[in-house]
């Protein structure tokens, strides 16, 4: 009881500037498209089921950029790990005994 009495009397410590905020008499639910979209567009399947994604302008690499490590020598490229390596991992190293 003395709990519940104690819970009641709670003073709360964070001040809210302001006052409650009235809530809206409206929520609209229209789908609309956000203001920095290119030409105004609706993303997803909202605008038209047709429309696909195309970038007329692709961005090309500068001299010595690289999109993907398959591009660079074979030294830069990601090392496959050897069987043993595999093994380790799939076991967990749980046949690892020291």
């Amino acid at each position: 009881m003395r709990a519940a009495a104690r819970l009641l009397n709670r003073v709360p410590l964070i001040k809210f500037v302001g006052g409650p905020h009235p809530a809206p008499t409206t929520i609209s639910k229209a789908v609309k498209p956000h203001p920095l979209a290119p030409k105004g567009e609706i993303p997803g399947g909202a605008a038209s089921s047709g429309s696909t994604y195309f970038n007329s302008n692709p961005i090309e690499p500068k001299e010595g950029e690289f999109f993907s490590r398959a591009q660079l020598s074979q030294r830069f490229r990601y090392k496959v790990p050897k069987e043993d390596e595999i093994e380790d991992i799939i076991s967990g190293g749980a046949e690892v005994v020291f």
